[in-house]
């Protein structure tokens, strides 16, 4: 497995000519270009005239670098390149290889910076600070994370998969449970909403979309910073989705006020087990007041 991961290796590993014995003219990346082999490929060594397993050293000679003139823009990169180099010398300490990610040399190998150059990268989303944030629950950041895509088996998305043929919310009856309906616009989870901004903002107003609630959880105020507003809306959507799966596969139906019930409890539970930490002082304060 390791030999495998040669190819890959290669990227990271550099080396500093100095007496230029060891250095490989055509493997090693003694300089910016990378292996020179990857460049002019096996016959570059025909139109260089430089052995395949010459050193650094035995391409250079008192007289300057043994590299003859050639019709070959590559060849010609190699060569304009190679004279701009110091050359190597006897006199100078033995070459040394390096694990650079980047432009930074690291001391050996590192297994973090590696991972950060290797891994993909794509634009951070500006929904993960509502989902991820210190302090989140798991269980609770989970369904969120899960709700927000859009991946929750509700039961229009089980219509769609030819598994049910009724697709009518599980709470109110009325309406298709889709994701915004079953957790935003429901007539149970409203009541829900309802009494959670009595707690945190009475003038704020139900949402419309979840683009909305995920915004509502970005903005902060003294009442109502945003860590305690991301906390309410991670536990109501965990226990809406509880209620909603008790009432399906269980049948036992519960009063909103029962679920707000539950949902203070759990989180006064939260933010006492955090108690100690300086962002999560105030907030059982700002729940209560």
């Amino acid at each position: 497995m390791l030999l495998n991961l040669r190819p890959l290796a290669e990227n990271f590993v550099k080396c500093k000519v100095g007496n230029g014995q060891t250095a490989s003219f055509w493997h090693d990346s003694w300089t910016t270009l990378g292996p020179l082999i990857k460049i002019l490929g096996d016959y570059g060594s025909r139109s260089l005239r430089i052995p395949l397993s010459a050193s650094v050293a035995d391409a250079y000679s008192p007289v300057g670098w043994r590299l003859p003139l050639s019709r070959s823009a590559a060849a010609l990169t190699i060569f304009d390149h190679i004279n701009a180099l110091a050359p190597p010398a006897d006199d100078l300490l033995d070459d040394s290889y390096s694990w650079c990610v980047g432009n930074v040399v690291c001391n050996g190998f590192s297994t973090t910076t590696t991972w950060e150059a290797l891994r993909p990268r794509d634009s951070v989303k500006e929904w993960s600070s509502s989902v991820w944030f210190k302090g989140a629950v798991p269980k609770h950041a989970f369904t969120m994370w899960v709700c927000h895509l859009n991946r929750l088996p509700t039961r229009q998305r089980l219509a769609a998969w030819g598994q049910i043929q009724n697709s009518e919310c599980c709470l109110c009856t009325i309406e298709t449970e889709a994701r915004d309906h079953l957790f935003l616009a429901c007539e149970f989870s409203s009541q829900i909403w309802k009494m959670v901004f009595n707690r945190l903002c009475p003038r704020q107003r139900l949402f419309c979309s979840w683009a909305e609630l995920l915004s509502w959880t970005r903005l902060s105020s003294s009442s109502a910073p945003s860590l305690l507003r991301k906390v309410v809306a991670q536990v109501l959507v965990y226990n809406i989705w509880r209620q909603r799966n008790n009432v399906l596969h269980n049948s036992q139906r519960l009063a909103p006020q029962l679920i707000f019930k539950m949902l203070d409890r759990e989180l006064r539970n939260i933010i006492t087990s955090r108690r100690r930490k300086k962002r999560w002082r105030r907030l059982m304060l700002l729940w209560i007041r």
